[in-house]
């Protein structure tokens, strides 16, 4: 057939004729020995129904031209949404040209063969195909100032047809589309690439960790197979994510230019970037993201931070990295990468300190897979007021990993985090270090405070887990008096919240006191409400001194015995225990 005068030599580059070609000689292969072949397939030797039949449509003769063949694939169905985008998308070469014939093989062999591994179920790739192509025009949207679109074919018209870049923007699309088929030819898959480079949530020598636990990123952390499967489909594949991908492609198209070394680095450094920055420093405006990948693409290419820019990462992380490119030479890499890469920490290491990073290890030790986050708390309030605030809150630890995360990191808008946080949690490490335990730091504090009759707030803080039950970390505190303050579930004050030493109280004796059908007597509230007591009826408030208590039309003060200083010499939380037990005692055997 190839032979034939009226085969036309450029259908050797087309995929469509190729494949027919192939598949008429498998089909030469199976079928040569069989005789009266034909015969058989058409039953032409019986009047029974053959096995093949063609269905011709002579065009002319029902009025009908070549233009029903062009609306048609070749199974004779209505074109897909994106057989129809392909065709517009194609219109933009020069007919029969070498681009459109490039673009066009490009279509059904080396961009299908890069989505064929993300197929759907149906096996089809066409809709991961689209999510990376609007992935790609809103990158070029956003850098060339174009109104975002989610309009396929408005995309095609505005980046690739009518602006002044176009023949640059669809060199820009090929190569982005390119880079992929490259990585498989380079590292047989997609996945080997991320795998090789990337790892989940713990330190890999030569990797740089992205704490990813959603599916689509696969245990790979494959930022690609994110973005074809969620981008805008939901937050997962989030403005932070859009921007680590464009990094990764940056470095794939010009990756004769950039040292892998180097791309590991500056990697590292974008991860450190991104992922210490707020949602009010990475936003979706076109101002913030045209900024956003000025700095990423600057990074990438000559591994220098973009500091003029309006729109930028977080300051402090910025600076950062600077400083820890010029200590380059001075400090142990390893061990600041493997610090970095903790999920806690995610690349912000000057809390800790490069002078400190001999106590990385034992950070590593004490926040591990499975961290006494509680107990931890509570040692280090042992050894000193470890809070932030800002104008109207107090931070501490507690059960919550995010809690902790925002504690270990530096915010303009919290003070006290070098003073407190950091200078007591680097003398927690060392002591745990030289060989303390948890336990034994929090009990000889205890003891010494209990020993000397001076129990401040922070006493009761360590003694008394539960005065943190159901609080998310955040604080109230009364400036006049340290015995004044409450627990928050969240930030707003209209939420959920607790006086402390009320909800330990509470916890301690909610199901020791019980009345005869084993019903508790008393109860807690969880909006600031006071202890209530139901045999006798009456409730328990807290305050500075002590504790009010009122029954009926009375109250009674309950003050405990403090010294000069105005700290407590008894035990509050115990005080308050013996006397609600002794009352309920009482009225239960009147």
């Amino acid at each position: 057939m190839i032979d034939q005068n009226w085969f036309m030599g450029e259908w050797h580059n087309d995929p469509t004729i190729i494949g027919m070609l192939v598949m008429l000689d498998s089909i030469y292969d199976k079928f040569d020995n069989i005789p009266n072949l034909w015969n058989i397939l058409t039953n032409d030797l019986t009047n029974e129904k053959g096995r093949i039949i063609f269905y011709f449509l002579p065009l002319s003769e029902n009025g009908l031209s070549d233009e029903l063949y062009i609306k048609m694939n070749s199974r004779g169905k209505k074109l897909t949404a994106f057989e129809h985008f392909k065709a517009e998308y194609e219109d933009l070469y020069e007919k029969d040209s070498d681009e459109a014939r490039t673009v066009n093989h490009k279509f059904d062999v080396e961009w299908a063969d890069t989505f064929f591994p993300y197929r759907n179920q149906d096996d089809i790739v066409d809709n991961e195909f689209m999510k990376y192509f609007f992935y790609i025009s809103h990158v070029l949207c956003y850098e060339q100032g174009i109104k975002k679109s989610n309009d396929e074919f408005e995309l095609i018209k505005l980046i690739y047809s009518e602006s002044p870049n176009a023949v640059d923007n669809r060199k820009y699309l090929e190569d982005a589309f390119d880079c992929w088929y490259n990585v498989i030819t380079d590292y047989k898959s997609i996945d080997a690439f991320f795998k090789k480079y990337l790892s989940g949530f713990e330190y890999e020598k030569g990797k740089v960790a992205t704490f990813k636990n959603v599916s689509e990123y696969r245990e790979t952390q494959n930022f690609f197979h994110a973005c074809v499967k969620l981008y805008q489909v939901n937050n997962n594949f989030s403005y932070s994510d859009f921007l680590f991908l464009y990094g990764i492609i940056t470095y794939l198209i010009n990756k004769d230019a950039i040292e892998e070394d180097d791309f590991i680095d500056r990697l590292r450094t974008l991860r450190n970037l991104i992922w210490n920055s707020n949602s009010g420093e990475i936003r979706g405006d076109a101002d913030y993201m045209k900024d956003l990948l000025c700095e990423v693409k600057d990074l990438m290419m000559t591994g220098n931070i973009n500091k003029e820019l309006t729109h930028k990462f977080n300051g402090i992380q910025a600076d950062e990295e600077v400083e820890k490119k010029q200590k380059k030479h001075e400090i142990d890499i390893e061990t600041l990468h493997r610090f970095e890469d903790h999920p806690l920490i995610y690349g912000y290491v000057s809390g800790l300190g490069y002078g400190h990073l001999d106590l990385a290890d034992t950070f590593l030790s004490l926040f591990g897979s499975n961290p006494e986050f509680v107990k931890i708390h509570r040692a280090m309030l042992a050894i000193g007021d470890y809070t932030q605030n800002d104008s109207s809150r107090y931070y501490m630890g507690n059960h919550n990993r995010a809690t902790w995360s925002q504690l270990l990191h530096k915010s303009r808008n919290r003070s006290n985090f070098e003073e407190n946080t950091m200078s007591v949690l680097r003398c927690l490490l060392q002591r745990v270090k030289d060989g303390e335990t948890l336990d034994a730091i929090i009990n000889k504090y205890i003891s010494e405070r209990e020993e000397a009759h001076e129990l401040d707030w922070r006493y009761y803080f360590v003694k008394y887990p539960d005065m943190l039950r159901g609080a998310d970390g955040e604080l109230t505190w009364d400036e006049s008096n340290d015995y004044i303050c409450t627990t928050l579930n969240k930030h707003q004050f209209n939420g959920q919240h607790w006086n402390p030493f009320l909800n330990v109280i509470y916890q301690i004796l909610s199901d020791k006191l019980l009345d005869k059908d084993g019903k508790k007597i008393i109860g807690l509230g969880n909006y600031g409400e006071n202890l209530n007591i139901l045999k006798p009826i009456s409730s328990l408030a807290a305050t500075g001194t002590g504790f009010i208590y009122y029954h009926q039309d009375t109250n009674e003060p309950w003050d405990v015995d403090r010294n000069e200083s105005s700290i407590d010499k008894v035990n509050r939380i115990a005080f308050a225990i013996e006397k609600v037990t002794k009352l309920v005692q009482e009225n239960m055997n009147t």
